[in-house]
């Protein structure tokens, strides 16, 4: 990587860590305060070395940070988390990549096997529903996927 590159993803990762921290702060359900922890001020101490690290070009640490303050994202499937991303920075960052990729694989297959697929296309299920335009072809499949998977788990029960 030349330092044209390395500079871009410095700028980068510097964005996301910061639209991350405010994403954090942004929200009550985010917000702890106690005799011995105040979540804003822990926040805030994290933006001031977050510019510290851009300062002094430590572009893997900001990268690691990213990774650890998006990991509950990641767990939870947090579309608008995603979304405010892509908004926030103007970056095209995709943490949801693997997930994508998951339930691409399912509907290929075109059967759930496990219940953790189940969960994965119910969450894509209700997302897509919720999001305008519907795409109704891609609810309709998913859905039928779900389906057939309760009618087997139902018929597997009785035995």
């Amino acid at each position: 990587m030349d330092n044209k590159e390395r500079d871009l993803e410095l700028n980068k990762y510097k964005d996301l860590v910061i639209a991350t921290i405010d994403y954090c702060l942004k929200y009550e359900e985010f917000k702890i305060k106690t005799v011995d922890f105040d979540s804003e001020e822990y926040y805030r101490s994290l933006k001031i070395k977050t510019d510290e690290y851009y300062i002094k070009g430590k572009l893997s640490l900001l990268k690691q940070w990213f990774r650890d303050l998006t990991e509950m994202y990641i767990e939870n499937t947090d579309f608008k988390f995603c979304n405010y991303l892509k908004e926030a920075t103007e970056h095209q960052v995709n943490i949801l990549e693997l997930y994508y990729k998951k339930v691409d694989g399912i509907i290929e297959k075109g059967i759930i096997t496990t219940n953790r697929q189940f969960y994965d296309i119910s969450i894509m299920a209700n997302y897509i529903s919720q999001v305008k335009p519907v795409d109704i072809n891609k609810l309709n499949l998913l859905n039928k996927l779900l389906s057939s998977f309760e009618q087997k788990k139902k018929i597997n029960t009785a035995k």
